[in-house]
């Protein structure tokens, strides 16, 4: 749901920000009739183009930024294992059975666990 919502965020905002780049371009180049001033041309040393490309690699920076951001979040972080739901309700009902905390319960587990596979027996 978090994910959904960042990205949705995310997407509105950089529509909002791309139809605010193009009205402002719209309007500041607008010509309301054809006349014998010279076109306008844009150069790259023009103050208002470095402005945009600035702007523009700024928002790509920042997209860049968001994405690591939630993948980041969401992504498994070292040494977490990622365990299933009806797993995870099994091992609170044996905790609470055991007055025990789930975490404790389930190292536990890991530890006879990887016991078991090293070969070393365990229970």
């Amino acid at each position: 749901m978090r994910r959904r919502l960042s990205l949705a965020v995310l997407i509105g905002f950089l529509g909002y920000t791309g139809a605010y780049i193009f009205v402002y371009l719209w309007r500041a180049f607008r010509v309301d009739a054809p006349g014998d001033a010279p076109p306008v041309q844009i150069f790259h040393g023009d103050p208002f183009a470095r402005a945009i490309l600035v702007a523009v690699l700024f928002l790509i920076g920042l997209v860049v930024l968001v994405y690591i951001a939630i993948a980041r979040q969401h992504g498994l972080r070292a040494g977490q294992v990622t365990v299933r739901s009806d797993l995870y309700a099994w091992l609170r009902e044996e905790a609470e059975d055991a007055n025990e905390d789930p975490s404790r319960l389930a190292e536990r587990a890991i530890a006879a666990y990887r016991a078991r596979m090293e070969g070393r027996g365990g229970s």
